[in-house]
């Protein structure tokens, strides 16, 4: 019997947003007749939690050193302890996530001669590291979507060091989730008869939240029936409350706070919405598009890429406010253009954002990476 590949994947933090999903969703889809799969995690955490549900053994190494900048330093115990473990594993792929794993897992990588080395841009931010660490280790980047790959190159990535493969969603959110959805709408006390406009996000400055909170405003005045859906935790819940009391919608807006429940909350909606800043390539669109769910979003980063405007969803120029308010009205009152954009959108998920692409995309990168290896005497 062949022997089975060894793989690390470090992780820069333990709680569950996209990063943190993408990687759960990856390592419970490799198969484990042919892959050995463990997992680094700063601190236990959910993320930790549901990778033991699933059987994968989780090693805690605590790599995390904020610096001023919203940077991020070495902590050089953490490298040792991290090469440690690599000699000792000998593991053939180390994939980081997020740059705190990645600038301990390129390094250590390097000390410990692992074959092939990998990291994840699942953002737009750039680090003065991602350059040096190109530069000074073998490692290669996967962007989440050409728009990721283009502020890398920027950044002073060399572009044949960085492959595009696109985030893929599991067939369970392809699911007809209606049955759970009526009861879910009861139990956050929905009207029958009230449309539901809704956000699936972190509540964090660059998801648009109080954009969203001034476009229910206006929409609530002409639609009364409506209401406003808040799925997600962070740092601006407080103020977000505050903004939704302050523009007298506290009676339409539900906040859940973070949920498991995603793919039925996505089928309490009508309309999913995301005015971001910033997004490399959003799961949660995706998995708001495989709900069958319209989707009307900022055109910015990836977005464009998942989202054809007018034929999935609407998109609109980030930051312009009267632009998202005209694409939610356009769909308030036509629950068949809502239907039409949602089948469409599934089609479009189910045909080019599955998991299994996704997958047998990075599994191909390894495998590539690894007979570079071989040809290179690292193996």
């Amino acid at each position: 019997m062949a022997e089975r590949i060894r793989i690390l994947q470090i992780v820069g933090n333990s709680v569950i947003g996209g990063a943190e999903n993408h990687v759960l969703t990856l390592v419970r889809a490799l198969d484990p007749a042919r892959y050995r799969v463990q997992v680094v995690c700063p601190r236990p955490g959910p993320l930790v939690d549901a990778l033991q549900q699933a059987r994968i053994r989780v090693h805690l190494l605590d790599m995390v050193q904020p610096a001023p900048g919203d940077e991020y330093e070495l902590r050089l115990p953490a490298l040792w302890a991290l090469t440690t473990l690599l000699r000792r594993w000998r593991p053939h792929v180390v994939h980081s996530h997020l740059y705190p794993a990645h600038l301990h897992a390129a390094l250590a990588g390097e000390l410990a001669g692992v074959p092939a080395l990998v990291t994840t841009a699942h953002t737009l931010v750039t680090r003065p590291g991602d350059a040096w660490l190109a530069a000074l280790t073998r490692t290669r980047t996967i962007a989440v979507s050409q728009a990721a790959k283009a502020v890398l190159v920027d950044a002073g990535v060399p572009p044949g060091r960085i492959r595009v493969i696109y985030n893929g969603i599991e067939p369970h959110f392809f699911a007809d989730e209606s049955a759970t959805a009526l009861r879910l709408r009861r139990e956050l006390g929905i009207p029958d008869n009230a449309l539901v406009i809704g956000i699936i996000a972190r509540l964090s400055p660059e998801k648009g939240h109080e954009q969203f909170l001034r476009m229910a405003s206006e929409v609530a005045r002409r639609y009364p029936h409506t209401r406003f859906l808040i799925v997600g935790a962070g740092p601006l819940e407080g103020d977000l409350r505050h903004l939704a009391a302050a523009l007298g919608l506290a009676d339409r807006v539900i906040f859940t706070g973070a949920r498991r429940d995603v793919t039925a909350l996505n089928h309490v909606l009508d309309v999913f919405a995301l005015p971001s800043r910033e997004e490399a390539l959003p799961l949660a669109v995706l998995e708001a598009m495989a709900a069958r769910r319209p989707v009307v979003a900022s055109a910015v980063g990836g977005v464009p890429e998942v989202v054809t405007d007018g034929e999935t969803g609407f998109l609109f120029p980030a930051d312009e406010h009267e632009r998202f308010v005209e694409r939610l009205v356009k769909l308030v009152d036509r629950p068949q253009l809502r239907a039409e954009l949602g089948a469409r959108g599934q089609q479009r998920v189910r045909r080019r954002f599955g998991v299994a692409q996704m997958v047998q995309e990075t599994i191909a990168y390894y495998e590539a990476l690894l007979a570079a290896g071989r040809a290179a005497g690292r193996l």
